[in-house]
């Protein structure tokens, strides 16, 4: 039987990042089907059917997971409907990949990990920093080090242009989850410092994080969500030099394909761009989306738990918490 693979949301992200991900996954694996995709607009759902050549629409879900009986949907909605989609979802028993953050809150997210847990169904929050070929070359580099070589230190610096959003967090959980990916340890405790700018808007603030990993690993966030352009950098530490890390947020950023380079003293180790490493100068490859899907799919099939489960994010949702409730300490 071929594994059949069903899309809830079909809206931009889907259309730009998650469709063309599965539709090359199709492509490249000839007993599966993009058997159906979902959406409360009709019209979207049926543009979407067309521009990913999915035979079958729908416009309800449960429906569609009657009919069509998946082997894993792929998520892709407003963060206000994800808790209770993916929960209905996941109570049929059916393989579930979600896109981040996995719920609005801790709360919300700890009742998802319990029906996800109650059903025994495998899971995966769509986190795509940890899967862009860049974070995973860094990855095996660092793991080829040795545990003797400890990360000391990580700084990561998340940067945007014009982002008044009441609730920036949404965001910036991005980088706490990878940089907890990263050092490889649960943050041990966090301080927050927030620099409000009124001048730009009610809740518009710069926001910067200080804190300590289980591991030791020192680590420092800045999240500036009104500065002049849109980068996501990181400087890794080590005792064997350091590691500079140039994320391809989007096309047309900065940044774009990406880079990772690698120094002792004063040479260069490594280096490499995001699209030597993918082969490719699409956007949903250097960005990690075709790789979290792959890995997901993969898993699925071989009866593997999937890494990034639900469970995984959770910390990275209660320190997005202490961001939205503006605390001092996370500990």
């Amino acid at each position: 039987m071929p594994f059949k693979i069903c899309v809830v949301g079909c809206g931009v992200l889907s259309n730009a990042q998650h469709g063309p991900a599965i539709s090359r996954y199709v492509r490249t694996h000839e007993d599966t089907i993009f058997s159906a995709c979902c959406d409360i607009d009709e019209n979207r759902a049926r543009d979407y059917s067309n521009s990913f050549k999915i035979p079958h629409y729908y416009t309800d879900i449960d429906e569609m997971l009657r009919v069509e009986k998946p082997d894993a949907v792929s998520l892709i909605c407003p963060l206000e409907k994800t808790a209770d989609l993916s929960r209905r979802i996941m109570k049929l028993g059916v393989p579930l990949l979600l896109e981040k953050p996995p719920g609005s809150n801790s709360t919300e997210t700890g009742k998802m990990i319990d029906t996800a847990n109650e059903n025994n169904v495998p899971n995966q929050v769509a986190f795509n920093r940890r899967y862009m070929p860049l974070v995973q070359k860094l990855m095996e580099i660092l793991r080829g080090l040795g545990s003797a070589d400890i990360i000391t230190d990580i700084h990561y610096r998340m940067l945007r242009v014009d982002r008044r959003d009441k609730e920036f967090s949404t965001t910036a959980i991005h980088g706490i989850d990878l940089v907890k990916y990263i050092s490889g340890a649960d943050y041990k405790q966090v301080d927050f410092r927030y620099h409000e700018l009124p001048r730009y808007g009610e809740s518009v603030t710069n926001m910067h994080l200080n804190g300590i990993m289980t591991s030791g690993t020192v680590v420092h966030l800045d999240f500036l969500p009104m500065s002049g352009v849109v980068t996501e950098r990181l400087e890794i530490n080590t005792h064997k030099g350091i590691f500079w890390l140039e994320l391809p947020v989007w096309t047309g950023s900065h940044d774009m394909p990406g880079r990772l380079t690698h120094l002792q003293n004063s040479d260069v180790i490594f280096s490499v761009t995001g699209d030597e490493l993918s082969g490719s100068a699409d956007e949903y490859m250097l960005n990690g989306f075709y790789h979290e899907n792959k890995c997901f799919f993969d898993d699925i099939r071989n009866g593997v738990k999937p890494e990034g489960d639900i469970k995984s994010g959770l910390q990275a949702v209660e320190i997005a918490d202490c961001i939205n409730n503006r605390s001092s300490v996370y500990q």
